[in-house]
Parts: structure tokens; C-alpha cells; sequence
């Protein structure tokens, strides 16, 4: 290794120069790193310039789209742009007082004279300039920027903040997903053969950030009545300033304080999507005062979910991410002396219970409706939720409509003695319904979890009194044309208790389930119960069952049952699952199953069963087997049953079509949004994260869920394509909005691809990393090892130029033809050829 100032000196020297005079205040000036190209150079062959690759990319100058990454964390896609500044020979990032503020830089940390200078029209500054405690690396081949900023030189956004502005509406598309099932049964005792078939379709068209959405079915069979039938019609469309969806058309109240209405109308209601993953949910807000520069620690169930250094003074922790544990959290403050503080923030989930500060709201206007096309009367509701503090939450709503009010009342409260959510409802009918009434109605649900002792505790208490009617209630008779709701009345008592206790070490858990209904116009009650063990040994898998349900109309019923499962093979794609079961009358029933996963990427499940059962008046036996295939365009499955009394089979596939500019493509069943990924002549390439998908012969290809609000990376795997393609970037990453289908264009290279053995005339070796350009002075690859020349993108027939220095002497030229060679699977055309320097090749061309 040389280093270089005026000319090429030993590094050992330089820096024992500078060591000697360290004392007398030498600076080590900096100095650029060559490597020296005479290790690449053979024997007798000529020496390579290497000197390119001592050079970074070359960076256009002008505004490019990079995707910025702040502190490894995804800040958005934005128009950078990229200046030269003074003596730099490449362009580096220049930033705007727009740019700034998409980045969440807090501005007030700038110095003023440079605040003044950015509002300034067509005004960028280089961040050097900016005087923040921050750097940059510029990735431009990735079209990325990577920085480092201080937590103090941003504005304060939960750390996984996604402007609204990145949110992607995808572009203008229309689909049709489809679900087809048909089912025959034949019984075999009488000849009777029963056929159904059923025919459900989702389709939509988006323009703009408008989606219309539409729903319906279609049943086939005897004894049933052969028409489509529509289930929901709606368009939709975001309102980020509210973090809310408009909806106009047939939608779908929200069920959380009301129960949910169907209907024909406008609705408006908050999405907790649109706000970022760690605001979603319910997690308490730790608070907080630090003595001295502190690290603050917070575990829950033992393991560290943050951790972050505080300055002196209050400190707010809001950015929790929501789960499911419902344990307190345990937060350690250690000072700069070393002293450790320690307390505990209560972390008990009530429903409806939101984080301090957080809002939600729901509101509609239109007319009832039911799911055969009936209509009733037409409402007006909303409803608000608060949160209030981490233990304390507050909900209410109003419904009103023609002859019926209601509304709600409710909170819930996180406690060290559980999640107690109770909601109070109040109905009242007029005289339109024959008799004015007054009912209450009460909603109670309690959860604890003890970690200590491995014990979830849960219970729910829904009551009402006899006069009490729900607007769903009210719709139905108003559409039976009815009017006595004395006569009509549903009120009921329903309760239920949920125990699950873990028995430590190899214990297993054991888990009791109880639910009691009664119905105030009838004698008696429904009860039922259960009790399960569930345990492993080894890689056996068993658990025991027994359950009791008891009607007041139909007596009791009871069951018994025992289940084992065992993975197969090393890599357990294949499973053996039994069952025993029992009524406790005497009918007994065993099944006995193996399931296997084949396919590289999991594309194909099939099983086969035998079943046995046993009553007081026979034995009998049966067969089935089952298969799915998990398609790049469909899902397809099928099942086969031959049993001493009957017989039956299914068929079924589910998929999609979605139309665009590019032409349509079939897809998987799509989820709520989807992909569009287009990389021209890349076909057989395949989607990483849905590895059954692969590009079809246009390039294009569907991804067929994308979770909306969030950032999705979607990545190509180029396994398949042909040789003579080249990706030029294989991930992409997007934030859709809910309904959106965004296009992914993946840019590629095509062209013949080639090894070529290349000799110059003398039969010596090119020089290794020789630059090999093409009749257009385009690079295409490179001399390797072996004087082995690697090229894509070639013609046909043609000239190469091959390239080590500036002089004549230091290129020669090579001609080539490919017609009639054709590549192999694993590898592109393999030629050899006498690469000439320019003055034989003029000569040749003379004689």
C-alpha cells in the first residue's frame, strides 16, 4: 500500500515521520490510500490501471429520489438534491429548508444565520453547514442516504413516524378476487346426491386516492334459490389530517361502543393504522425524573423492551409498542454515579382502553340494512374514546332514529387488580312502537395476569333489563313490519369465565372455560363448561379434553376427547395427528391423520385420514384425503371422502385478476392492499416474501398482501430469470395506503451475456480488471482472472474494446459473434477470441 500527497511515498515512512515528530506538533495530513497495481500484474503481461476503482461512484449532479435512513431507521423517499461544492469532484447532498422539515429536523437547533439563509428560494446547504452533530454517507448506487443525527437536533416523533406524505396511493387499477367452491355428497343407503356450489367475489377500482370496493356471492344447489346476491357496495378514501376513513355507500358501523350497524350512508371513523405501529393499541406512558444523565431500562416479563439514555431533569417515554402480555413493566433508572432507582408502571389491557392523550371516534348516517337486501329505518350515531392516564380511559356515544334514542356510557381502568372495562347503555322507544319504554343495559369485562403464578384470569357480564332494545333489534322488526316490541323483546343475562393456569417446568397448562346465557321470556338457562390439560412429551404433543352443555329446551350433552400430534423427519414437514372422541352416551369416534408440506417454498399440503366411529347400533370405517396447491396465480384444493354410509368430494380455487396499464395478471387471493412489481424480462423471478409467485413472461407479478400504513419491503429473487437479464435493484420498500395497489418498477439490463476467453495477439494475458467497453463506449464488464472476460448486454455480433490505460498501446480490440451459441441453464455463451491492438487492427483491415 502506497500513500499519496505529491507523489506516491511508503506508508511506514509517513507515519514514523510523523511519530518521530509528534512532539514537535506534526499533523499526519490526510492522506488518500493507493493500491499499488503491480500485485495484479503477471509476468510477462502488461500492468492494469486500477485507478477507477480508488474513486467512488460517479454521482450526477440535479435532484435524485433516495430513500433517507435516519439513525437505521426508514425516514422516508425524497428529493434530494445532490451539488458539488467547492473543490469536491462529486456531488454531495445539499439541503433545502423543505428537505429539513420532511426529515424532522428541529430548526430551532440551527444557528440563526443559517435559519435566515434556508427560506430563501432555490437556497441548500451542505450539512457540513448546518452545524448540527450529524453525518452522512451517500449510498447513490442503492439511491440512498444513510445519516446520523443527535435525538437532540430532531423533532420529538415516535421513532417509527411515517409522514403521511410517504404514503402511498398506488396507482389506477381495477381487480376481481374470486373464491369457488363446489361440494357434492351422495348418501350411500338411499342413492340421494346432494350439490352445492357457492361463488364469492371482491372486486374494486382505484383512481386517485378514491377505491371503490364491491362484494357479493353466489349460491347454487338444491333447496336453495339460485340469484347473485350483493353484499356491500362502498367508496372509500383517507382523511390523514383526522387519521380517519370516509366511507360512502353500504359499510359497516364499528362495534366497540355501540353494536355495529349495517347500512347505507356516509361514515367517517378513525383508522389506528395510520398512526405509527408504536402508538397503535394500548401501552402505558412512562414518566419519570432523572437526577443525571441516565440510562433508563424498562423490561416486562424479564426481558428489556427499551432502553434509551435520558438527559437530567422529567423525561416521558410514549412510544411503547402495544402487546398482548398485560404485565407491569418493570423501570430501572441507572445515574451517572452508578445509583439505580427502580419502580413499576401497572400494564393491565382493559378493551377500549387507549394510551394518555389518544383519541378515537366513529360516526354514521344512513339507512339500516340487513345482508338480504331488507332495509330499515334510517339513524344517525357516534361515538368518542379518550384516553385519559395510563390507568384510566374514557368512551360515550349517542344514537338516535325515527321513534328510538340511545346511549352509552363507559370508562375502563388498568389496575394492579386487573382490566376492568364496564360500558352503561340506555334505550327508549316512543309511542310509534305501540308502548314507550325505558331499558338499561350493562357490559362488564375483567382480565388479570399473574406472572408469578402463570394464572390468566378472564371474565365478561353482558345484562340488560326486559325493556332494553338494541337498535339492530328495532331495524329488524321495523323490517318484519312488526310493532310490538313487548311481544319481541331479546333480552338476556350473559356471563363467562376464562382460567388458564401454567404448571411450571414440564407441567403443561390446564385451562376451564364456563359461559351461562338466559333469556328473561324463558324458563331456565344455557350453561356449558370445559376443561382441557395440554402438554408435551418430547416432540409429542397430547392434550385432554371434557365438556358439558347444558339446554334448558334440549337436556345435556356431554363430551370427552384425547388428541396426540407428532412432527416427522428432520426438517418436521410432515405431521401424524390422532383423536379420540366420546359422548359419554356411548358413540365413539377415532380419526388418524398425515400431513405432509412438499415443494421447494411449501407449495403443496396434502393428507390422507382413516376414520372409525362406533354407536350402540353399528361400526363404521372411512377414508379421506385432501390436497392443496399454492400456485403462483391461484390457490387450488380438492378433498375426497369414502365412508360406509356416504361419500363426498370438494373442489376449490381462490385467486385474483388485477388490471392495469401494464396489461392483467393473475394473482393469489389479494389481501386489503396489494403490489403491482414489474422488472421487464426478468421473468421466472420470484417475490420474496410470497416465494410462490414468480414474474410472469411480461415481467409482471403480483405481491398479494401489503399491511397498510407500514413500511413494506418487497424484494426480488432473480433465481430463474434468464442469464442475459440483469437486475439493476432487487428491493424496494413502500408505505400503502388501505385499498391502495402500487406499482414497483425494478429496472433491469438485457442482453446476450458472455464469457470470453480473450489472448492478445502475442498470446500473452490481459491485464486483470481491464475495462471492457462496447462499440458505444459503454462499459460491460471487466477482464477477470485467466485473462476471462465477463460481459452482458452484448449484440449479437460485434466489437469490444479492452481497455487498461490511455496510451494505444494499452487497448486492443476483440470481434465476436454469438449467432447460433446458445447459453445453458447455469451459465451464459462461452467464446474465445485474439483481443489486437488498434495498429494490427488497422493493418489487418488494410491487406
Amino acid at each position: 500500500m502506497n500513500t499519496s500527497s505529491t507523489g506516491p511515498q511508503r506508508l511506514p515512512v509517513r507515519v514514523l515521520l510523523c511519530v518521530v515528530s509528534a512532539l514537535a506538533g506534526c499533523e499526519a495530513q490526510a492522506t488518500a490510500l493507493e493500491f499499488d497495481a503491480r500485485f495484479l500484474q503477471g509476468e510477462s503481461g502488461p500492468a492494469a490501471d486500477v485507478s477507477r476503482f480508488q474513486q467512488a461512484d460517479s454521482v450526477p449532479e440535479g435532484d435524485q429520489v433516495l430513500d433517507v435512513m435516519i439513525n437505521d431507521n426508514w425516514g422516508g423517499r425524497w428529493s434530494v438534491p445532490l451539488r458539488r461544492q467547492a473543490d469536491d469532484q462529486q456531488p454531495s447532498p445539499c439541503y433545502t429548508n423543505t428537505l429539513l422539515q420532511d426529515l424532522a429536523v428541529d430548526q430551532k437547533q440551527l444557528a440563526v444565520s443559517v435559519r435566515e439563509q434556508l427560506p430563501r428560494a432555490e437556497s441548500c446547504l451542505p450539512l457540513s453547514a448546518l452545524g448540527l452533530d450529524a453525518s452522512e454517507h451517500l449510498e447513490f448506487s442503492q439511491l440512498r442516504l444513510n445519516l446520523q443525527i443527535a435525538q437532540q437536533s430532531l423533532l420529538h416523533t415516535p421513532r417509527d413516524y411515517l409522514p403521511p406524505e410517504q404514503w402511498d396511493s398506488g396507482i389506477s387499477a381495477a381487480f376481481i378476487d374470486y373464491r369457488l367452491n363446489l361440494f357434492s355428497q351422495q348418501n350411500r343407503t338411499d342413492n340421494q346426491r346432494w350439490n352445492q356450489s357457492f361463488l364469492g367475489l371482491r372486486s374494486g377500482v382505484n383512481t386517485g386516492a378514491w377505491y371503490w370496493r364491491h362484494e357479493g356471492n353466489l349460491q347454487a344447489g338444491e333447496g336453495i334459490e339460485q340469484r347473485y346476491q350483493p353484499v356491500a357496495t362502498y367508496l372509500q378514501r383517507d382523511v390523514p389530517a383526522w387519521q380517519a376513513q370516509l366511507t360512502l355507500g353500504e359499510a359497516y358501523s364499528r362495534g366497540e361502543v355501540f353494536d355495529s350497524i349495517a347500512y347505507l350512508g356516509l361514515g367517517l371513523g378513525s383508522d389506528e393504522r395510520m398512526l405509527p405501529a408504536s402508538q397503535r393499541g394500548f401501552a402505558p406512558t412512562v414518566n419519570g425524573v432523572a437526577y443525571s444523565t441516565a440510562l433508563l431500562t424498562i423490561r416486562q416479563r424479564g426481558v428489556v423492551i427499551h432502553e434509551s439514555t435520558v438527559q437530567p431533569g422529567p423525561f416521558e417515554i410514549s412510544d411503547l409498542y402495544a402487546n398482548g402480555f398485560s404485565d407491569d413493566l418493570h423501570v430501572t433508572l441507572r445515574e451517572a454515579d452508578g445509583n439505580q432507582r427502580t419502580f413499576i408502571v401497572p400494564y393491565q389491557a382493559a378493551p377500549l382502553a387507549l394510551r394518555p392523550g389518544a383519541s378515537r371516534f366513529n360516526f354514521s348516517v344512513g339507512r339500516w340494512r340487513d345482508g338480504l337486501g331488507g332495509s330499515g329505518p334510517e339513524h344517525v350515531q357516534g361515538s368518542w374514546q379518550q384516553g385519559v392516564s395510563n390507568r384510566f380511559s374514557v368512551h360515550a356515544g349517542l344514537l338516535g332514529a325515527d321513534g328510538y334514542q340511545s346511549g352509552a356510557l363507559g370508562a375502563t381502568l388498568n389496575s394492579r387488580l386487573g382490566a376492568v372495562a364496564l360500558t352503561l347503555l340506555h334505550s327508549r322507544t316512543d309511542q310509534a312502537w305501540q308502548r314507550q319504554s325505558d331499558g338499561q343495559a350493562l357490559r362488564l369485562s375483567w382480565r388479570q395476569v399473574m406472572a408469578a403464578s402463570m394464572t390468566d384470569l378472564s371474565a365478561n357480564l353482558t345484562s340488560s333489563s326486559l325493556d332494553y332494545y338494541g337498535f339492530n333489534d328495532v331495524a329488524r322488526l321495523q323490517r318484519d313490519n312488526g310493532r310490538n316490541l313487548h311481544d319481541q323483546a331479546s333480552a338476556r343475562l350473559r356471563a363467562s369465565l376464562a382460567v388458564s393456569q401454567g404448571l411450571g417446568g414440564q407441567g403443561g397448562r390446564l385451562r376451564l372455560q364456563a359461559t351461562r346465557t338466559q333469556n328473561w321470556r324463558q324458563a331456565g338457562s344455557d350453561l356449558s363448561y370445559s376443561l382441557g390439560y395440554f402438554n408435551h412429551y418430547g416432540s409429542l404433543g397430547y392434550g385432554l379434553t371434557a365438556s358439558r352443555e347444558q339446554y334448558s329446551s334440549a337436556g345435556q350433552r356431554n363430551h370427552f376427547g384425547l388428541s396426540l400430534s407428532l412432527p416427522l423427519g428432520e426438517a418436521r414437514r410432515s405431521s401424524l395427528s390422532s383423536s379420540l372422541n366420546s359422548d359419554g352416551q356411548g358413540q365413539r369416534t377415532t380419526n388418524t391423520r398425515l400431513s405432509t408440506t412438499a415443494g421447494e417454498y411449501g407449495e403443496w399440503n396434502y393428507g390422507l385420514g382413516v376414520a372409525t366411529g362406533h354407536d350402540q347400533q353399528q361400526n363404521t370405517v372411512g377414508l379421506d384425503a385432501n390436497l392443496l396447491y399454492s400456485g403462483p396465480v391461484a390457490e387450488f384444493s380438492g378433498a375426497l371422502t369414502q365412508h360406509s354410509d356416504y361419500r363426498q368430494a370438494s373442489l376449490g380455487v381462490r385467486g385474483a385478476l388485477v388490471g392495469h396499464a401494464g396489461g392483467v395478471t393473475a394473482a393469489q387471493s389479494l389481501g386489503e392492499s396489494f403490489a403491482i412489481v414489474h422488472a421487464p424480462g426478468a421473468a421466472h423471478a420470484r417475490l420474496k416474501q410470497a416465494p410462490q409467485v414468480r414474474l410472469d413472461t411480461r415481467g409482471y407479478a403480483v405481491l398479494p398482501q401489503l399491511t397498510p400504513y407500514s413500511l413494506n419491503t418487497v424484494e426480488l429473487d432473480p433465481k430463474g430469470t434468464s442469464q442475459d437479464v440483469e437486475l439493476q435493484i432487487s428491493s424496494q420498500q413502500v408505505v400503502p395506503r388501505a385499498g391502495a395497489a402500487p406499482l414497483l418498477y425494478y429496472p433491469t439490463r438485457s442482453g446476450r451475456s458472455a464469457v470470453i476467453d480473450a489472448r492478445l495477439a502475442d498470446g500473452g494475458a490481459l491485464p486483470f480488471a481491464a475495462q471492457v467497453l462496447d462499440e458505444s463506449g459503454d462499459e460491460l464488464g471487466m477482464v477477470g482472472q485467466g485473462s476471462r472476460l465477463h460481459v452482458r448486454g452484448v449484440n449479437e455480433q460485434g466489437r469490444l474494446q479492452v481497455r487498461w490505460g490511455e496510451s494505444m498501446q494499452q487497448q486492443c480490440f476483440l470481434t465476436y459473434q454469438l449467432v447460433g451459441a446458445q447459453p445453458t441453464d447455469a451459465a451464459p455463451v462461452r467464446l474465445s477470441a485474439t483481443c489486437e491492438h488498434a495498429a494490427d487492427d488497422r493493418s489487418r483491415s488494410l491487406l
